[in-house]
């Protein structure tokens, strides 16, 4: 049922997401789905959780994967972030304008909130450490997961962290731009001068560091 439901949400989004015609594609009655999730919000909260995860851990993978020098990984990281939205089509909407959806948004928050900040704690961590990798012109390790940020991460250096709320808004903006096209008008408008407007974006975003 959750992986349906991702791919129904991405396509239609979390408004227009039809628990009982995603029960009809699996097969199963919708008292299957109370049984296991409560309602059709509930699926749509924990899915949510899950597509969050989903997204930050590719993210990383992307960096790990980049070739070694510090403006390749940031650049990696960016590229991913813009990608991952661009994939995550619907789920954006609860991901960045929960108010989209009330019931959800509080479901998530109430359910699975520490979950959901530890994912998004993580991520901005990690691209804080990348913009610091950056800025001294190396690479430099990072270990640290889900739930293991220390309270005085982002408080120790108010100027890295402002950087890189700045880099994270500017790059999500991008992002949301992109991803909140239909599959339809993803292809037709992801023309050359999209392209070059992104090239043009994330260049102005490295040069601002």
């Amino acid at each position: 049922m959750m992986y349906v439901t991702v791919d129904d949400v991405a396509r239609v989004g979390p408004v227009s997401f039809n628990a009982v015609t995603m029960c009809d594609e699996v097969g199963v009655t919708d008292g299957l789905l109370n049984f296991h999730f409560g309602s059709r919000n509930e699926l749509l909260a924990e899915t949510l959780v899950w597509v969050y995860q989903r997204f930050v851990n590719e993210v990383a993978d992307s960096v790990a994967q980049a070739k070694g020098d510090p403006e390749a990984k940031l650049r990696a990281w960016i590229t991913a972030v813009h990608q991952g939205f661009v994939k995550m089509g619907g789920w954006g909407v609860l991901v960045n304008y929960p108010i989209a959806s009330r019931e959800v948004a509080y479901l998530a928050e109430h359910q699975h909130g520490k979950e959901f900040v530890d994912m998004a704690e993580l991520n901005l961590a990690r691209l804080q450490h990348l913009i610091s990798d950056f800025k001294k012109g190396k690479v430099t390790d990072f270990s640290l997961e889900p739930g293991e940020i220390p309270k005085s991460f982002f408080i120790k250096n108010p100027g890295l962290t402002a950087l890189t709320v700045s880099v994270a808004l500017s790059t999500s903006g991008m992002a949301v731009w992109q991803g909140g096209r239909t599959e339809g008008q993803a292809k037709k408008e992801g023309s050359i001068l999209d392209k070059l407007v992104i090239k043009t974006h994330v260049d102005r975003i490295i040069k601002s560091i």
